[in-house]
């Protein structure tokens, strides 16, 4: 296989390794890209945790109670499973829990004091989801005479 002149390899051999060399760097290199896109495609971060949705709240009724007559308004959430209520300086002040909290639940008041006439009041509203996350909800009435 060498040449008895001087030792060297034929030039047919030579031509043959570097075919080979050729054929297996391009192996290789296809091999490392095939790799290096399949890390990319593939998500080996840890699964992300499920979040549980925010509760939210709003509060739906009048802007105005007359005196003895009951004014109603209506709580609507979602993702919430427990509620308390209040409405500051009217009554005697205390706040009211609702558990289990469907997704709509109607409250009233009944102003009876009719010295408070032209008085505003804030009805204040929190939700609490499962998780403890809250969501908050206002909504100011005004007490007003009801005769014409």
């Amino acid at each position: 296989m060498t040449e008895p002149t001087n030792g060297k390899p034929s030039g047919s051999h030579n031509k043959e390794i570097w075919i080979a060399l050729i054929g297996a760097a391009a192996t290789i290199a296809v091999a490392l890209i095939t790799g290096y896109f399949g890390l990319l495609s593939s998500d080996r971060r840890s699964p992300t945790p499920s979040i549980a949705p925010s509760p939210a709240v709003a509060i739906d009724g009048p802007l105005t109670a007359p005196p003895s007559q009951r004014t109603y308004f209506t709580i609507v959430s979602q993702n919430a499973v427990r509620a308390e209520w209040s409405a500051g300086g009217f009554g005697d002040g205390s706040s009211v829990e609702v558990q289990p909290l469907p997704p709509s639940h109607q409250i009233w008041i009944e102003p009876t004091d009719s010295a408070r006439i032209g008085d505003t009041f804030t009805l204040v509203v929190t939700v609490y989801a499962a998780d403890g996350q809250t969501a908050t909800a206002q909504r100011q009435f005004q007490v007003v005479d009801a005769s014409p």
